[in-house]
């Protein structure tokens, strides 16, 4: 046989017969302490942040709608109620899609919504397709807030109503190996 650039010499290797015992008959060497190790529990994300991150972007969800309300009821000269009164089908899908761009545009840019960086959570999702997807659930998890906590209460991970509807998953943000 040979090779795509032409012939090799064959290699002879020696192998001791303690190379060639199998690694899961090893004992593993114990990590020293104060070293990070990567275990599951390590990279989940924690009860409280989770919590923290839905209830202020829920917050944060209402003070951008009520913006959002604002300013064309400003430039039309009538309040915000009476604008979502009267015209209630166009105010409803201009208000879902203001809401979605305030999570969707960070999410599927950086994994992160406004948020979750301030409490060390992350989406560690490659795809931008399914972190797309994942922001819109997050949007409806953080609109209905009371029902997310009652999932993260209830669910034994502590799963946000998000995490339950996309089968993704937030976890904390390894601080210690960011630049």
């Amino acid at each position: 046989m040979a090779p795509a650039l032409g012939r090799v010499a064959p290699v002879a290797v020696e192998v001791d017969p303690e190379e060639l015992v199998r690694p899961d008959s090893r004992v593993p060497e114990p990590v020293p302490a104060g070293l990070p190790t990567l275990g599951g529990e390590e990279s989940a994300a924690s009860f409280w942040p989770l919590v923290k991150v839905e209830a202020s972007e829920a917050v944060l969800l209402i003070l951008v709608q009520g913006v959002a309300l604002l300013l064309p009821g400003w430039a039309v000269g009538i309040s915000p109620a009476r604008l979502f009164l009267g015209a209630w089908p166009l105010v409803i899908p201009y208000l879902f899609s203001v809401s979605w761009l305030l999570f969707m545009a960070p999410l599927v840019l950086t994994g992160q919504s406004p948020m979750m960086g301030f409490f060390g959570v992350t989406l560690p999702e490659n795809s931008p397709e399914r972190r797309m997807a994942f922001s819109l659930v997050h949007m409806l998890s953080v609109a209905c807030f009371p029902l997310s906590f009652l999932c993260m209460v209830l669910s034994p991970r502590h799963q946000t109503l998000a995490e339950l509807l996309s089968g993704q998953e937030l976890l904390s943000r390894p601080l210690s190996w960011m630049r």
